[in-house]
This record gives C-alpha cells, sequence and structure tokens, in this order.
C-alpha cells in the first residue's frame, strides 16, 4: 500500500492541504509544534478514524472551524488506485466513503488501507497499565479479523448493559439475558487470541532478535484474566461471580481483563529491561505488528514514524534506513534528519506553521 497524495482541510494547525508523494520514503523537517505530527495522524486516521495520540476527532477540527475533511488516495499492491474520503465535525459525526461509497461501520474500513504508527508514546505498552496493551492488541487483531472486531463490539456492548443492571441490583433473570450475550462474545475473543496471538509474538521474537543483533531474546507472554472451555463454561463463571459484581457493580472476570508482557530474556521488561532495552522493545513491537498486518492482509501497510529519532541510541539512529522494512513507504517526521548521509534518501518537506515546502533533493558527493 502507497499513499499517492492527500488533502486536508481544517486539521489541527492545517488550513487547507494539498500534498503528492512520489517515493517511498518521505522525510517531514521543522521545529515542534508546526504541524509535522498532525500529517502523519491524519493518515493513520484513514486506516482506523483513530488518533495515535488518543485524541477524539472532535477535538481535531481547527479552532473556528465546525468541520475537518481528509482526502487520500492510495495505490494497492495490485497496482489499482483506491480512495478514502473523512469528514467528523466539531459537535461529533463522522461520514467516510470509500472508493466514493458510504462506509456505515468502522469493520468495513479496517484492514483497507494499514498503516503502523511508531511514537515515543509507545513506550506506555512497557510502562503503562494493562488497558493500553489491550488496545494495541485489539487494534491489531480487529484490522485482520472481522470476527474478532463483531465480538469485540459485542462483548463491550453486552458488558455496559450488564453493568448497568448490576448497579441497580436488578434481579438474576434481566442479568441473565446478557450474560448469554456476553458468554458467546467471550468465547469468540479467547478462541481468536488463542490462534493469533502467537503470530504476533513470533513476529515480535524475530524483530527484536534483528535489532539486538540476536544479543539478547525478546517475547510476548499472554495472561489471560481467566479461561474457559466454550459457551457454558463461560456463563457458570459469569453466574458464579454475579454476587460479587453487584457489590462492585461491575463485571469484574473476563476478556476485558487480559494482558501480556513484554519479556527480555525471559524477564519482565517492565522491571529489568534498561531505558534503552525498552527502546527497541517498543520498536520491535511495532515492527512486529507491521509483518503480522503484512501476513495475515496480504499487503504492505504504510509506517509512520512520528519523532522517533531522538529515542533511538547514536547507532540505530544514524542506520534508521536500514531498520525500517524494505519496500513499505514510510513517513518520518523530525527536526533534522537521521544522519547526513541519509539526507539525500529522503523525499523531504520543510514545515512551519502548518505549510509544507516541497525540499529540493541534494544529490551525494561520489
Amino acid at each position: 500500500m502507497r499513499l499517492l497524495g492527500i488533502n486536508i482541510e481544517n486539521f489541527r494547525n492545517l488550513g487547507s492541504i494539498s500534498l503528492e508523494f512520489g517515493t517511498d520514503r518521505i522525510f517531514f523537517l521543522g521545529a515542534n509544534g508546526q504541524g509535522k505530527s498532525n500529517l502523519l495522524e491524519a493518515v493513520g486516521i484513514c486506516s482506523t478514524l483513530r488518533s495515535f495520540r488518543g485524541a477524539s476527532t472532535e477535538s481535531m477540527v481547527k479552532d473556528g472551524e465546525s468541520e475537518a475533511r481528509l482526502f487520500a488516495k492510495f495505490l494497492d499492491d495490485d497496482g489499482a488506485e483506491r480512495d478514502a474520503m473523512i469528514r467528523f465535525g466539531k459537535r461529533g459525526g463522522k461520514h467516510v466513503e470509500v472508493d466514493g461509497e458510504p462506509v456505515k461501520k468502522l469493520g468495513d474500513l479496517l484492514g483497507q488501507f494499514p498503516s503502523v504508527c511508531l511514537s515515543s508514546r509507545d513506550f506506555r505498552l512497557v510502562r503503562e497499565s494493562p488497558s493500553d496493551r489491550r488496545k494495541w492488541m485489539d487494534l491489531a487483531l480487529s484490522s485482520t479479523s472481522l470476527k474478532y472486531f463483531t465480538a469485540l463490539q459485542g462483548y463491550y456492548r453486552s458488558m455496559k448493559e450488564r453493568n448497568t443492571l448490576l448497579k441497580k441490583q436488578a434481579g438474576d433473570s434481566e442479568i441473565q439475558a446478557f450474560e448469554h450475550a456476553l458468554a458467546s462474545s467471550a468465547q469468540v475473543l479467547q478462541e481468536v487470541r488463542a490462534e493469533l496471538f502467537p503470530l504476533l509474538d513470533q513476529a515480535f521474537e524475530k524483530s527484536y532478535a534483528g535489532l539486538s543483533h540476536n544479543q539478547e531474546s525478546a517475547k510476548l507472554s499472554y495472561k489471560p484474566d481467566c479461561r474457559a472451555e466454550g459457551f457454558n463454561e463461560w456463563l457458570s463463571i459469569y453466574a458464579q461471580e454475579r454476587s460479587r459484581d453487584r457489590q462492585f457493580g461491575s463485571t469484574r472476570r473476563g476478556p476485558h481483563r487480559d494482558d501480556f508482557s513484554l519479556l527480555l530474556d525471559g524477564r519482565d521488561a517492565r522491571h529489568y529491561a534498561s531505558e534503552g532495552q525498552q527502546k527497541g522493545i517498543v520498536l520491535a513491537l511495532r515492527l512486529a505488528e507491521f509483518s503480522f498486518l503484512r501476513q495475515k492482509l496480504g499487503t504492505l501497510p504504510i509506517l509512520l514514524a512520528d519523532d522517533v529519532l531522538g529515542e533511538l541510541d547514536p547507532s540505530r539512529r544514524a542506520n534508521f534506513r536500514k531498520l525500517l522494512p524494505p519496500n513499505a513507504q514510510t513517513f518520518a517526521t523530525g527536526t533534522a534528519y537521521p544522519s547526513e548521509r541519509e539526507e539525500g534518501i529522503w523525499e523531504s518537506f520543510q514545515v512551519q506553521s502548518g505549510g509544507f515546502v516541497p525540499v529540493p533533493l541534494s544529490i551525494p558527493d561520489g
């Protein structure tokens, strides 16, 4: 998948931008706060309707404007041109079209224009709460499995209804109606995670081995909150927990409490890895996501690298290009190029106050 061009209107500090891209290596150069990350954020929204910064779409509409608009033109791996158009307003609501046809459900967009974003926010995947790691896992699996995405939506919808009844101290018969739907969705989530999570782990192990030159080993260790053999066992778990759940007013057991650890040489990286090792781990995790999406979707995702150069050690920063998956179109941002040697290999844009000016290509000496 390649992005041929993008038109942006009223997105964050970007008023009206129209850019075309002719290569697979694009660099946005400029000081902080000028709009570099905003451009990458817009590209990522075309994949998932979500900001890699965790912001709501309503908050991304430019001040003083009522609506933001994105139009992106892609070239798929078969050589066919495709496009995505997205509008969202200050007061909520979205309108999405793919190849001129309205898209009513997020599940119909996921996997169409895949991208993977590397950013400094990724450190939360090692250091922060399980919810961040679950979000990462759920998005990766949802992008490759409509069955998983549908079950995930159904699970949280049923859990919300069950929690409402628990808070109201409703009777067993009312709560049981939603436990049937909850158990059905939980079974699917557990089955798909059991099938696909090992593929993420394999890709992660391979990515980190390459980054560390096989000097260290890393893996993902899945930690389910509980396991059940089929629908009836899930029903039994929710029935057994019902009385105590009423006391808390929430559903305390199930796939929504699952987690995974990132292990370095068999030990939890959160507690035992140095800061430099943690940087390598999160980079390997994103590259593993790239490999996983490529394997399951049969297409090369677009890679977005948002100001990650400052997070890399000098040797990896100087060899940034070699860390990138071959043949993947990459959009990177930074206040400077990875190194003087790499300046000539990027199609570059100078970014200032929301404006993007092409930088003439310099030809390296020799």
